[in-house]
């Protein structure tokens, strides 16, 4: 009896958790960690989805919040499957997972990409599921913000490793050049920063 308790205890603690989550974790929201289910699932699923909306072309190089725990870059890894790789410190082009929020059956994750008109954008991926399955990309919405290329986030520790309550996003003081950037481009895309965000670029 007292096994079958903790058993319960521990599901309903891990449902708590995946009912209202974000991360990298903000004040005033429960603390978790990047390996807390179902964000592994979903950061994978959203890479994937936004490099198909966003970037086809691009490889899949993707980069996770600061402070991200070693094992979480790997099961990311594992889930993205092959042609995938995480990001070094001599990478300048990656899909870059800036937030995650999860609240009950709906969860929405911020991207920074590459686009292919050689600047970086950001791209936010709405996902439908449930605790337990799996979380599906439904539409995809880009905003039409040029941001600055994003630094490589170096993985943490272990499993036991402290985690700060607040963890920023850090970004390159001045973005690196992409092979297709040019001023132009960057000049073009500017104006839009104080257009609404474009409509959902694609559904399922």
């Amino acid at each position: 009896m007292l096994r079958r308790f903790i058993q319960t205890t521990i599901v309903f603690a891990l449902v708590g958790c995946a009912s209202t989550a974000t991360y990298p974790p903000t004040s005033g929201r429960s603390m978790v960690t990047a390996t807390t289910p179902p964000l592994p699932q979903v950061m994978a699923s959203s890479l994937r989805y936004a490099q198909q909306r966003g970037n086809p072309n691009a490889q899949m190089i993707f980069n996770l919040p600061p402070d991200t725990l070693s094992t979480a870059w790997d099961d990311v890894g594992k889930r993205l499957g092959d042609g995938a790789r995480p990001m070094t410190a001599t990478d300048k082009n990656a899909f870059t997972v800036r937030q995650v929020r999860v609240n009950g059956g709906q969860a929405e994750v911020d991207i920074i990409y590459p686009s292919p008109e050689g600047v970086y954008q950001i791209l936010t991926v709405h996902l439908e599921g449930y605790f337990g399955g799996d979380y599906r990309p439904m539409f995809a919405q880009r905003w039409l913000i040029p941001v600055k290329q994003q630094a490589f986030n170096v993985p943490v520790g272990g499993p036991f490793a402290e985690v700060p309550t607040e963890s920023r996003p850090t970004e390159i003081d001045e973005p690196a050049s992409m092979p297709a950037a040019s001023a132009a481009a960057a000049a073009a895309a500017a104006p839009a920063a104080a257009a609404a965000p474009a409509a959902p670029i694609g559904k399922h």
